[in-house]
């Protein structure tokens, strides 16, 4: 046992110090690789902010909380990526630190490590395109950690501030909110009034211009991860293009009864609320036919943050997640890296990957729930054998 404790304090070090020396790394890489990709366009939406021009008149599909971030522009054209980038950087090492303290594994590391600072898609998405996605996922990751720590109210506005940046995370409150079988409603109270203290302010500033993106974000068509985007290429697989187009007029009732199915199975089987929010994020972005890489940024987070659990399924769950990890990790260097977005590179990549996406997703939950079958009776939220208690 006390071998073991050694090599925890070992790894834990190691760990620490590849944050730190990644963090630095990351810090120069945001800088050096200077505005590109969809930042280029969050600099045209900003001086509409600063000229008193409606934001939304353009490609704006993001909250209120984006526009904000205009005001960071008389420090320079970087000065909002930095402030996301320096976000992330500071909510990845409180989360580190926590998965120490709680006693980390070799394992746990080992998953912290390849879907975070080893995963091209938070070093592309966040760091060399400076997208909002990964301001999202540092208020999902302080939120996590506020959940931890039972401060429900907190956990629930810094869900409410990922709201206001983009819409996507509403479906986190009510998963974030389970309590083996119970809803912490406190959570769901805080999210729902800092959300709409913020559409209101925005009401007051910019009029009905707000509603833009929820609009846009219903009438946009299928993106890259998606299988409606696939399916644009095979629509005999379904019956014919007019299928298709079909699926993508109703796409936001499937996202909302898939993320409503999703908590009424958690909340029936009482999971952690971690485990649930993981598994609840990933049908809906599978779902959801603008299936944009960088939305998933936030999930690699939570991924991430399982250990905290601390229960045998929630480790189980890191592991199954994995394949789709990778996944993740390999599509966005070849996209940025390897070929020109899959276009006349790597094509059959665009052609095909939505499939990939939803076939591997979908197995990912399978292999969930079938574990869950094969656990003994009563296990479902034990501690693990090893490491239950580390202070101990």
């Amino acid at each position: 046992m006390q071998a073991d404790d050694e090599i925890s304090r070992s790894n834990a070090k190691g760990v620490m110090l590849i944050v730190g020396a990644w963090s630095l790394a990351m810090i120069w890489f945001a800088v050096t690789s200077g505005p590109q990709h969809e930042y280029v366009l969050y600099l045209s939406q900003w001086n509409l902010v600063l000229s008193g021009a409606d934001p939304w008149s353009t490609s704006n599909a993001y909250g209120p909380l984006h526009n904000l971030l205009a005001y960071l522009l008389p420090l320079g054209q970087l000065g909002p990526k930095l402030l996301i980038v320096g976000a992330l950087i500071a909510a990845n090492a409180m989360l580190v630190q926590e998965i120490v303290k709680s006693g980390g594994t070799t394992a746990d590391y080992g998953i912290y490590l390849l879907a975070v600072p080893t995963n091209f898609l938070v070093i592309v998405i966040a760091f060399a395109y400076g997208l909002n996605d990964a301001l999202v996922a540092a208020f999902a990751v302080f939120a996590i950690l506020a959940r931890f720590r039972d401060k429900l109210i907190v956990s629930g506005c810094l869900l409410g501030a990922a709201i206001l940046l983009k819409y996507y995370p509403i479906f986190l409150v009510p998963l974030f909110a389970l309590d083996h079988g119970r809803i912490r409603f406190p959570l769901v109270a805080a999210a729902g009034m800092v959300t709409v203290m913020g559409l209101a302010a925005a009401a007051v500033v910019w009029g009905g211009a707000f509603i833009a993106p929820m609009t846009f974000g219903v009438e946009r068509p299928p993106r890259l991860l998606s299988v409606l985007w696939t399916l644009n290429s095979y629509p005999s697989a379904v019956g014919g293009i007019g299928v298709v187009s079909f699926l993508a007029r109703i796409n936001a009732l499937s996202v909302a009864a898939v993320g409503a199915m999703g908590i009424a199975i958690a909340w029936k089987l009482r999971l952690h609320w971690l485990e649930a929010s993981v598994l609840g994020l990933l049908t809906v972005l599978l779902t959801y036919k603008v299936g944009n890489p960088q939305f998933f940024v936030p999930w690699l987070f939570l991924v991430a943050a399982l250990p905290l659990a601390k229960t045998i399924s929630a480790r189980r769950l890191a592991l199954l997640c994995l394949p789709f990890v990778l996944f993740l990790s390999a599509f966005e260097w070849g996209y940025a890296y390897a070929s020109d977005g899959y276009h006349e590179r790597l094509g059959i990549v665009r052609e095909n990957v939505g499939l990939v996406a939803f076939a591997l997703g979908l197995a990912t939950v399978a292999a969930y729930f079938w574990m869950l079958r094969m656990l003994p009776s009563g296990s479902l939220g034990a501690l693990p054998a090893q490491r239950a208690n580390p202070s101990a």
